[in-house]
């Protein structure tokens, strides 16, 4: 494999897990249940936290999954410590 393929692949590879965090993210903001229907959008406040805490705290999705989930920058620092 050569140098450009293999960054081809490292590439793909971050971006396939970064698609799988995202997943992870929608989730936690909209779970399947039977009171929620299949497809339901996200609410302007719920937009606006994540615009917020990928404006905040840029590609790092732990941190921003941390907001997502209600906790503060200082609290996700302190728990992946």
């Amino acid at each position: 494999m050569t140098s450009a393929s293999t960054k081809v692949g490292e590439i793909f590879s971050a971006a396939g897990a970064a698609f799988t965090k995202l997943g992870e993210l929608t989730m936690q903001l909209h779970p399947v249940s039977d009171s929620s229907p299949a497809g339901a959008k996200w609410t302007e406040t719920e937009i606006e936290m994540l615009r917020a805490a990928v404006k905040r705290f840029g590609d790092d999705l732990n941190h921003i999954s941390c907001v997502i989930k209600g906790s503060d920058k200082d609290h996700c620092e302190a728990k992946s410590v």
